[in-house]
């Protein structure tokens, strides 16, 4: 479950990659978050009826769908102007700033383990972004927004966490995500055909069911069990970009890929060690860590 979740999360962006080659990002975010919120709703069918929808903290949830809504939005900019692998390398980076989200907002200790793994998956970010920066554009910059916004996300999910049901902070991410789109949508809007809309309703119906997956899964597993899989996400974006879009990958990519990788699964098993609990995701699409009922 928890390969196929991050299985629809790459597929997605890759199809908002394809129709931001036509469309505007807000306009492809707005109808994307309306198809996303089908699988959403049937999700708290099955986990409680309409009840679950409803928030029981609306201002910390409606914080953390703002910033996540911001994270998406920046990183679905930066899909239209990097290679996929070149984003996620950035996007990637909102597990480990966490670490420092939650040592300067949540009052954590953070030891010296999880400080020195955060140091080397920025050391991987920056080998596979270029070490001499001279590449680095507004598409560098905007999924770097994204993960810092992200790891915001996640800090606020991990106070609201377990209180909260899955299907109620995925509603309102959604929502979020329209509401933030919607002034640039209508602005800049484009007509679109049935050839244009279909890429971006599959791409909410995958973002929304890959939610819904990874949901599942942390009912069948733990957490900390579920959680290194998102790394999968890596691996699918260089199939995509070379497959799809004509991307090759270099050596200093799969280094640094490596670096990151390694760094984020060593904090997840700190984390567990430590708190018994992780959050999962990659910040634009965090579901609790322990399974929504």
């Amino acid at each position: 479950m928890a390969l196929t979740a991050y299985l629809c999360f790459s597929t997605g962006d890759a199809l908002i990659k394809l129709a931001a080659a036509r469309y505007p990002i807000e306009q492809i975010a707005l109808l994307l978050s309306g198809f996303a919120l089908l699988p959403v709703i049937l999700l708290a069918r099955g986990a409680g009826g309409w009840a679950a929808l409803r928030p029981k903290s609306p201002k910390l949830v409606l914080a953390r769908g703002l910033l996540t809504a911001a994270c998406a939005l920046c990183a679905w900019h930066a899909f239209a102007l990097l290679p996929l692998a070149d984003a996620y390398a950035l996007l990637f980076l909102a597990p480990i700033l966490v670490t420092a989200f939650s040592a300067l907002f949540l009052g954590e200790q953070v030891g010296w383990r999880r400080w020195s793994a955060a140091a080397v998956g920025f050391v991987g970010v920056i080998l596979m972004v270029r070490p001499d920066f001279a590449t680095i554009g507004v598409g560098h910059l905007l999924a770097l927004a994204a993960a810092i916004f992200g790891g915001g996300a996640i800090t606020v999910l991990k106070r609201i966490g377990k209180s909260e049901t899955s299907a109620a902070i995925l509603l309102v991410l959604f929502l979020s995500i329209g509401a933030v789109a919607a002034p640039g949508a209508v602005l800049g809007w484009r007509p679109i055909d049935l050839e244009g809309l279909w890429p971006v309703a599959l791409a909410g119906l995958l973002q929304g069911s890959g939610q819904a997956a990874l949901v599942l899964s942390t009912r069948e597993a733990p957490a900390s069990v579920v959680a290194p899989f998102q790394y999968s996400q890596m691996l699918w974006a260089v199939v995509f970009g070379l497959l799809v879009f004509g991307d090759r990958p270099t050596p200093m990519l799969f280094v640094g890929m490596a670096l990151v990788v390694a760094s984020g699964l060593y904090i997840l098993w700190r984390e567990r060690l430590r708190r018994g609990t992780v959050t999962l995701g990659t910040a634009r699409g965090e579901v609790p860590a322990r399974a929504a009922r």
